[in-house]
């Protein structure tokens, strides 16, 4: 008997940042982040977290949904483990509201909030270009039109940006600040640094793939890291397990068969 295969939007379960004691609740809608991330960027995507947690609004509701291991994608071609997630979002997202996209090798240094809650006129979605899509606001309902999971499980992130492309108006710019990349970042300005250098990221997550060098913001990163371990930081804990807990614990729960 065959079992039906898994729905990607079934495995997403986010990480809520609720709203912080002695705040009252901001009533906007909680701000939707989609991170696309692999295994090989576990201490990327802690300090993501780590950096968010201290620049969000702590009256409002944040969720972050981790795109990992996401089943029934064509990865022949992907430059990185998760190249194409970015392009379900709308349907993962129930195709209403908006969402926010980051790659996990960026940090957010001011509240990601505030380009959630940007004017959007009739885009789709706002990026640097066209075809940088690292960093994105979108507009779910609008890019479900153009980009679906079953279209980005199995077409090609080139062909996906021409079908949007094909739209006029579709896609709108993204101001400078919320996505700089490595040496375009300015202190007091930026409030999104995308590490985009592979040889030179600070967390040297590839290092069979690439000779490490120093990256002229890695303190910046390291000093991220170095608070997380401090504060005794981690994304999942006792009291807010990841998702993959509760059928963690029952398998060991049972007592082993021996022959």
């Amino acid at each position: 008997m065959r079992s039906e295969p898994v729905s990607p939007a079934a495995l997403l379960t986010p990480v809520r940042l609720q709203v912080a004691p002695g705040h009252s609740p901001d009533p906007r809608p909680p701000v939707r982040i989609f991170v696309g991330t692999e295994p090989v960027q576990h201490r990327a995507e802690r300090v993501f977290f780590h950096a968010l947690r201290k620049v969000r609004n702590p009256a409002r509701v944040y969720e972050v949904y981790r795109m990992l291991r996401l089943p029934g994608f064509a990865q022949g071609r992907w430059r990185t483990g998760f190249t194409n997630f970015r392009f379900a979002i709308p349907d993962l997202a129930g195709r209403h509201g908006r969402a926010l996209y980051n790659d996990v090798d960026e940090i957010y240094l001011g509240d990601p909030a505030e380009l959630f809650d940007r004017p959007m006129g009739e885009a789709g979605y706002l990026a640097l270009t066209p075809s940088d899509t690292a960093v994105m606001l979108l507009d779910c309902a609008r890019m479900a039109q153009v980009w679906t999971l079953e279209r980005a499980q199995r077409l090609g992130k080139k062909t996906l940006l021409e079908l949007a492309a094909e739209k006029p108006g579709l896609w709108a710019p993204l101001p400078a600040q919320w996505h700089a990349r490595d040496t375009e970042y300015r202190p007091g300005f930026t409030t999104c640094l995308h590490y985009t250098a592979l040889n030179l990221q600070p967390w040297h997550p590839t290092p069979e793939q690439y000779s490490y060098h120093p990256h002229p913001l890695g303190e910046l990163w390291r000093d991220l890291e170095r608070e997380a371990d401090a504060a005794g930081y981690e994304i999942f804990s006792a009291a807010a397990p990841s998702p993959a807990y509760g059928d963690a614990a029952a398998r060991l729960a049972v007592p082993p068969r021996w022959r």
